[in-house]
């Protein structure tokens, strides 16, 4: 009786600690980088920022735009979307059935405009115009305006210039990135995005015609001569690794820069108050508190 006790208590043991240290996966959702896979990036955003716990494992995907992102957030096809801070705050001023999770903090993080190899001389003019836009405060006072008060605002399109017989440079927008890159629910570009480059059309002297494209399609229009320069590519200025400026394309420096990505995710069920415990609250954080 005593050994099968024994062989009783062993069992239930065994199972408790496989039960303890069962993998849990975290299915992470962001905007498609251009010069990585999904296999690639995982390793290197797990270095970057996964937390010291062998019982969490993390998986990230890839999604071509951000509305694409929101449906397989809501289908639970992943937990939780990474986003830079000001765009995270926009979707979820925009989705209250959201919140943030986690905040991440990363330094060195901008968006640049985005060229074809080969066109050295119409990126040097855009750094040009970066330069003078930032030295008389003029991209300051448009972040302030569309980015950092964007909170219940919803972005105005900008009437851009019309310069009889100038040049035309057609600027690729995907409005998946609000309210920095932000299209409107009518199809009509707005906001940073617009501010922005109507502001380098007159400093540069030529007209900016606006292409839109889902964030996943950045490079495919620039390379297919659809447009000349898109609005963005996310750069790291601290690493020498980008994982989303491909081969074929060369970048101005930064006009845009952060230090805090967010996790946003479908806010939890609260039924009833609890008293706060360090582990519920590390599950929940990963959304397994359910």
């Amino acid at each position: 009786m005593k050994k099968v006790l024994c062989v009783i208590l062993a069992v239930l043991v065994f199972a408790g600690v496989a039960g303890s240290l069962e993998m849990r996966v975290i299915r992470l959702g962001l905007l498609s980088k251009l010069n990585t896979s999904e296999e690639e990036f995982t390793p290197l955003w797990r270095r970057t920022f996964a937390p010291q716990n062998e019982a969490l494992d993390v998986v990230v995907k890839f999604y071509e735009s951000l509305t694409a992102m929101l449906m397989a957030l809501n289908a639970g096809e992943i937990h939780q979307m990474v986003l830079p801070e000001a765009s995270a705050q926009y979707v979820m001023t925009a989705n209250p059935e959201l919140e943030a999770s986690l905040v991440l903090t990363s330094r060195g993080m901008g968006l640049s405009f985005g060229f074809r190899a080969g066109d050295e001389e119409l990126r040097k003019k855009f750094n040009e115009a970066i330069d003078y836009l930032r030295s008389n405060w003029t991209l300051g006072a448009l972040e302030g305006m569309y980015i950092a008060s964007n909170g219940h605002v919803t972005p105005e399109p900008v009437e851009f210039a019309k310069i009889d017989r100038a040049a035309t440079i057609r600027v690729a927008v995907t409005g998946d990135l609000p309210p920095i890159d932000y299209i409107a629910p009518d199809g009509t570009p707005a906001g940073f995005n617009t501010a922005v480059l109507a502001e380098i059309g007159r400093h540069l002297g030529v007209n900016v015609e606006l292409v839109e494209v889902d964030a996943g399609a950045r490079t495919a229009a620039l390379a297919s001569g659809r447009a000349d320069v898109v609005f963005w590519y996310e750069v790291d200025t601290e690493s020498e690794t980008q994982p989303d400026i491909p081969e074929g394309v060369i970048v101005s420096q930064p006009y845009y820069e952060w230090t805090k990505f967010i996790h946003v995710r479908k806010a939890l069920r609260r039924d009833a108050p609890a008293k706060w415990d360090i582990k519920n609250s590390i599950l929940d954080l990963f959304g397994f508190g359910r």
